[in-house]
């Protein structure tokens, strides 16, 4: 059996554009020996400035002496023209033959730089298409037709062969295709892809529940982490604006909404619950005092009789975090939606991380519930539904297989900082920047060893002090290493997280909901650094 490079996560985590490559990596995979290596998803480039040419190549197969076939896929029809062979996109023809030489000369010229002399072979497959004649500019003999594609495998054994085994060539050339020959690897531009590929992979939400036709206009969403509820907002966000449409998004996190207002439409505000609150109460004329006793509790209570002879403003509302809001705020945030509205409840209650909140039901809501995760690395999906963290199942869809965390065990709370610092030092030393990382403390401010900190280690940190200035801002400091606590940064992610200071004595219904969060916080790599307690719970439920 073939070996492929990388890992292919589950087929359901492929959209459709991309089910074709899977179905021939598999085919390929059973259908080839030992003596053959695949690479699927190949980035390319050549040149540089205003020359650099870009591509990607749909499989790479190299064989044990280290040739190499390019196979390029092509599903669906396509036209066979005196000038080459052509595919439509969306109204658009694009050259296929014309690709297919440029990804040739290409590759042809990376390995001859590298002094890679090894036999270089090319292969159209048209999974979709009987071939009866052929281009100019390509040989017939070079393309499998949907009539060849049970015999693919023998094709492509006829075409490279296994070759006689040269290890030192072959290592060589597999050090090339998965780019080894860099001395850091560079972490950064994968976790850029990732996230491209995941925000590709979890558009399911926001491609059709915004087609939905709910009579009345009341939508409940409940997701899990990475299941592209803030894709879904968006959409719904730039569909009423460009519609013409007024809009609000409203969550409960600050962090959150700090990020949404970046990537929002302009005009739309992008606000905490609290903060509208405050807005809302000084336009009313309303005095607001953040230094008295239960300043927010008031706050909140005040908006809530205020929205009460408020005329309905919005045709569209977007409440996320919902399992973060009191029900009385939720129905009074409702009632700024204008007849034949519609109004989006975005939540995940296994994200509820505070004692005081009730779930409540909303009769005339259309829920609609996913618990497919397209963003965390599949190791910690795995690790969360092996220490049984939510009360349903994960399905682990992201394209990063990842690895389970190694933990880094700290014995007395004077171990916290160096333990930390080593967590750091780890994702450094895997190429990973300071602006990739973020350290998440499991404790609150009140009780952390590291969120009242101004230094760690030799690095500045970037924390939120507690403080809040005239308009209800928050302050922070500026530092290189963003440390914050889970609870505030929840609804966000970073590529490499160290999660800090789990010191739990035992995992009961509000710890099992913290650890999920901070877990589902990482895109590529997370450490863990756990209590001595910690680990032996952690250690016992996966012996059982």
């Amino acid at each position: 059996m073939a070996r492929i490079i990388p890992t292919l996560p589950p087929r359901s985590a492929f959209g459709a554009g991309g089910h074709a490559e899977l179905a021939l990596l598999h085919t390929l995979e059973q259908g080839l020996s030992g003596a053959y290596t695949l690479f699927h998803s190949v980035d390319w480039s050549r040149g540089v400035g205003e020359h650099e040419q870009h591509g990607e190549i749909d499989i790479v197969v190299v064989n044990q002496a280290g040739d190499v076939l390019l196979i390029e896929l092509k599903s669906g029809p396509v036209d066979f023209a005196p000038g080459g062979i052509f595919k439509n996109y969306g109204g658009h023809s694009k050259n296929v033959t014309g690709q297919i030489g440029l990804q040739y000369g290409a590759l042809r010229g990376r390995l001859h730089d590298a002094g890679l002399g090894v036999a270089l072979h090319h292969l159209l497959v048209l999974p979709d298409v009987q071939v009866h004649t052929e281009s100019v500019q390509w040989p017939r003999e070079r393309i499998v037709d949907s009539g060849e594609m049970d015999h693919i495998s023998t094709r492509i054994a006829q075409t490279l062969g296994p070759g006689l085994r040269r290890a030192d060539t072959l290592a060589r050339v597999l050090a090339f295709f998965e780019n080894r020959f860099q001395v850091v690897p560079d972490v950064s531009a994968l976790a850029g892809r990732l996230q491209q590929q995941a925000t590709r992979m979890s558009a399911g939400l926001a491609t059709w529940v915004p087609r939905m036709q709910v009579p009345s206009g009341l939508v409940r969403v409940a997701g899990t982490a990475g299941s592209g509820k803030t894709q879904l907002a968006l959409r719904l966000l730039k569909d009423a604006e460009a519609a013409g449409l007024k809009a609000a998004y409203l969550c409960f996190n600050r962090s959150l909404a700090d990020h949404m207002a970046r990537v929002a439409p302009v005009r739309t505000p992008t606000e905490t619950f609290h903060e509208y609150a405050v807005r809302a109460l000084r336009s009313a004329g309303q005095t607001v005092d953040f230094a008295a006793p239960g300043a927010f509790g008031a706050i909140a209570s005040q908006c809530i009789a205020l929205l009460q002879d408020h005329a309905p403003d919005l045709d569209l509302l977007v409440l996320d975090e919902m399992q973060d809001m009191q029900a009385e705020w939720v129905q009074a945030l409702m009632e700024r939606v204008r007849h034949n509205g519609r109004i989006y409840l975005l939540e995940d209650p296994e994200q509820q991380l505070y004692k005081d909140r009730e779930a409540f039901d909303l009769p005339d809501a259309t829920t609609i519930t996913s618990f497919e995760n397209f963003r965390s690395p599949r190791a910690l999906v795995k690790l969360i539904n092996g220490l049984h963290l939510t009360g349903t199942e994960i399905e682990a869809l992201g394209p990063h297989a990842g690895e389970l965390p190694d933990p880094i065990v700290f014995d007395n709370p004077e171990a916290i900082q160096p333990c930390t610092i080593q967590a750091v030092e780890r994702c450094l030393a895997r190429g990973f920047t300071l602006d990739d990382i973020a350290v998440i403390s499991m404790r609150g401010r009140e009780r952390s060893q590291l969120l009242g900190l101004d230094t760690l280690g030799a690095w500045t940190l970037r924390r939120f002090t507690g403080a809040f200035d005239a308009g209800g801002a928050a302050a922070w400091t500026e530092g290189d290493l963003l440390v914050e606590s889970v609870r505030r940064f929840k609804g966000q992610a970073a590529a490499a997280v160290v999660l800090t200071e789990c010191d739990f004595a035992e995992l009961d219904a509000l710890n099992r909901r913290l650890l999920f969060v901070g877990l589902t916080r990482a895109r590529v790599h997370l450490e863990w650094v756990v209590s001595h307690q910690l680990a032996a719970i952690v250690q016992k439920l996966f012996a059982n």
